[in-house]
């Protein structure tokens, strides 16, 4: 029996859906290769953890900031105006950080940095949902977040191979964010069609105002918890392989290795999500989640390589629930709608993600 037969979004469109992954990779290396050697930096040069922590924190309160006030800003100019002035910002803030080695000023630099990212993360997967066909929306909705976790890994590899190369870190991370920031110059042509205010999308709007209002305390409930999975995976099971006898490089390779799982495991999820749907993929990611969960407590005082496919699991079905979450909010909102949900999304996430390492170090 032959397959039936997937519509192939037109040509503006199709730009739109591989062009906005392909600047938030860029752009999320070239923030991620910046704070690691800043990070680096300051611990060379002896300044104490919390000081390392707080520019981290800087970065995170500029992206809850920006995602909590993007709805009014996409509403007032658009995704794309706001995707490319966010970038721009974003690209300028960088600069200033490559020019100085203040502590002052790189946390100025961060928060701003943050503000900017906070914008294209919004506008761009908003955008995505969006403009994506339904049929082929967990696809590309995969493939952003997957361009997400490949950027997170590029950017710390992009510190070591510069320290290799003995070449200035920051000043490369201006220069790729200078590529982002062309590409995304070539989305401004485009439109999403709630951008023009289409009479339909006005006469929808109180309908979804109603389905947002519904879906607001599940949609930030499953948020956190996938930022807890997510970021509480990556940053507590390397320090507890550690603690179960593994040597130091053997425990930094776990890490990779549960990034690995967040980057991979997007486009699967969502490609399963439109041929099954998403409620039931997002079932099957659960119970992944239980059953992990329960193989790693059978094994707990001698894991081995399970500890590895236990990482994998988590880091990508973390995730994969934030994807899924995304898909069914493209299939059931549009215009500003879908963008308050999206930031609500992002901030609840970006909430359990700044929660998961204490937490889960508490409960350890």
């Amino acid at each position: 029996m032959s397959s039936p037969e997937v519509s192939q979004p037109p040509p503006s469109t199709a730009w739109v859906l591989w062009t906005i992954p392909a600047v938030y990779f860029v752009f999320v290396a070239a923030e991620f290769a910046a704070m690691t050697q800043m990070a680096l930096s300051l611990t060379e040069a002896g300044r104490p953890a919390f000081d390392v922590g707080l520019l981290a924190t800087a970065l995170w309160a500029g992206i809850l900031l920006s995602s909590g006030a993007a709805t009014r800003v996409i509403a007032s100019h658009g995704h794309a105006r706001v995707f490319v002035a966010a970038t721009a910002g974003a690209t300028l803030a960088l600069a200033t950080l490559a020019l100085h080695e203040r502590y002052a000023g790189w946390l100025a630099g961060a928060f701003v940095l943050g503000l900017g990212g906070g914008l294209v993360w919004v506008a761009g997967e908003a955008w995505l949902a969006e403009a994506a066909p339904k049929e082929r929306r967990g696809f590309f909705v995969g493939l952003f977040e997957t361009a997400v976790g490949l950027g997170l890994m590029a950017g710390p590899a992009i510190v070591s191979l510069m320290a290799w190369a003995g070449g200035p870190t920051l000043v490369l991370s201006v220069a790729m964010m200078l590529v982002a920031l062309g590409a995304s110059l070539t989305l401004l042509p485009h439109r999403v069609p709630s951008d023009e205010g289409l009479p339909d999308v006005q006469g929808r709007a109180v309908a979804h105002r109603a389905a947002l209002v519904s879906l607001a305390l599940p949609l930030v409930g499953v948020s956190v918890l996938s930022g807890l999975m997510e970021s509480g995976v990556s940053a507590l099971l390397p320090s507890v392989s550690m603690r179960l006898g593994f040597d130091l490089e053997t425990a930094a390779l776990l890490g990779t290795v549960i990034g690995a799982g967040s980057a991979l495991l997007q486009p699967p999820a969502g490609h399963l999500a439109d041929r099954w749907g998403t409620r039931r993929v997002t079932l099957g990611a659960w119970v992944v989640v239980l059953a992990a969960n329960l193989v790693l407590l059978s094994v707990a005082r001698d894991p081995g390589v399970v500890l590895w496919a236990v990482g994998f699991a988590l880091g990508g079905v973390g995730g994969a629930v934030y994807t899924l979450m995304v898909i069914e909010l493209g299939h059931r909102l549009i215009g500003p709608t879908l963008v308050r949900a999206v930031a609500l999304l992002v901030t609840s996430y970006s909430v359990g993600t700044a929660l998961g390492p204490m937490l889960g170090g508490w409960m350890f």
